[in-house]
């Protein structure tokens, strides 16, 4: 009989254990993928300070409405009332706007926007949260609501659904920028792993600080309206522990988002 018991714990320990290597590779994945040093050089958004032309603020305000409204959401499912999560994320766009000169004036390419996320469960299915980072002379800060549109269902590969809206600002030594953004994501997964895909949008509006090459254009805002589409997969690394990535489209440009966090 203790035979028996042994050889069936062994096999429940070798059930999670087969998952090791999944798990394992993911985290360093994304360790790696929030660890890389970025190529954003230091004064990529800064050299807004040279525009000389209206006619780059436009594909400017797209690709910065694209990095402020990434990582929005992971899963489908709610976190449910008083579920809390933390996670460090980031967002990249693997080249900017064709015409974009002020950020391949920069020298940016690709783009790239770390953010830290708090986000809690409220009660009938609604989720609260909040994101910010200060980067190399930017300086954002945001948050946005959720609410799951099914029943939440914890059954594996049950579908989820789930609306999203958000709103940040950011500012700059000489810019000031605005991003509403909203969407639809839907998931399926069991206990381990949750493929996902979204579509929404993002409106950014961009102003001009005062210090313009072209001092005509001090004070010039710009508003867009872009669509974003979104697939990508959430895995439980460890109990509470998970990582996500995801391949993103917005605006006509390839890019990608990615995290790790925690998830009570």
């Amino acid at each position: 009989m203790r035979r028996k018991a042994t050889g069936g714990n062994r096999r429940r320990r070798g059930d999670e254990g087969a998952c090791s290597p999944v798990f394992l590779g993911l985290l360093l994945l994304s360790v790696a993928f929030l660890g890389l040093p970025s190529p954003l050089a230091a004064d990529s958004f800064s050299a807004i300070n040279q525009l000389t032309s209206a006619a780059s603020l436009k594909p400017f305000a797209r690709d910065l409405g694209g990095l402020m409204g990434s990582d929005s959401f992971h899963t489908a499912r709610p976190l449910g009332f008083s579920g809390f999560e933390l996670s460090a994320d980031d967002a990249v766009q693997f080249s900017p706007d064709p015409n974009d000169t002020i950020l391949r004036a920069g020298g940016a390419k690709p783009l790239w926007l770390p953010m830290a996320q708090a986000d809690i469960g409220m009660p009938y299915r609604f989720d609260g949260f909040v994101r910010g980072t200060s980067y190399q002379g930017l300086t954002m800060a945001g948050g946005g609501l959720r609410y799951g549109l099914l029943k939440t269902n914890d059954k594996s590969w049950a579908p989820q659904l789930l609306a999203v809206l958000e709103g940040d600002v950011a500012s700059d030594p000489y810019f000031s920028a605005t991003h509403y953004g909203g969407g639809i994501a839907a998931s399926m997964g069991n206990r381990f792993i949750a493929p996902y895909l979204g579509a929404g949008f993002d409106a950014t509006r961009v102003t001009v600080g005062s210090d313009a090459a072209d001092s005509a254009l001090n004070g010039t805002s710009v508003s867009v309206l872009e669509p974003r589409f979104t697939a990508g997969t959430q895995i439980v690394l460890r109990t509470f522990v998970y990582a996500h990535l995801s391949y993103v489209y917005m605006h006509r440009q390839n890019g990608a988002q990615g995290g790790l966090g925690v998830r009570f």
